[in-house]
């Protein structure tokens, strides 16, 4: 089973890194993302996205946010929760590797999620990722 969240996760990353030079066209920076477990910390260039791209990062922010809150929701062990962590805090690296506005993110996030569920979501990440949402959702 550990061997399925590692291979899952690892495809996430790799997928993460994926797309045309034509959608990423200025190098502007860097982000890092902090080691978890077994998962060490990753440092990657940021770049500005365009709009379309960042509504998309949004979008995939958004229904893995809603997964983790349904997981939360359902009283399952701390396990599984960890996968979808890993996949919102790979999300969120991502939507700000590409510099992308905040308030892209906040928008979808107040569209698709109930105010409870951005309650439990912010409530059950770590305070950098929560600061996070609660700037992209002030901004939006």
């Amino acid at each position: 089973m550990r061997g399925t969240l590692v291979a899952v996760v690892v495809a996430t990353v790799v997928l993460a890194g994926c797309g045309s030079s034509a959608q990423q066209a200025e190098t502007t920076g860097r982000v890092s993302v902090p080691a978890y477990g077994i998962f060490p910390a990753r440092t990657a260039t940021t770049v500005t996205a365009s709009a379309a791209v960042c509504r998309a990062d949004a979008g995939t922010a958004l229904r893995d946010a809603q997964a983790f809150v349904v997981h939360i929701d359902s009283g399952a062990g701390a396990y599984p929760a960890d996968l979808n962590y890993m996949i919102v805090r790979d999300d969120l690296a991502r939507f700000r590797g590409h510099s992308c506005n905040p308030a892209v993110l906040g928008r979808a996030l107040s569209g698709g999620l109930t105010a409870a569920q951005r309650g439990k979501l912010v409530a059950n990440l770590p305070s950098s990722m929560a600061q996070a949402l609660r700037s992209a959702l002030a901004a939006a």
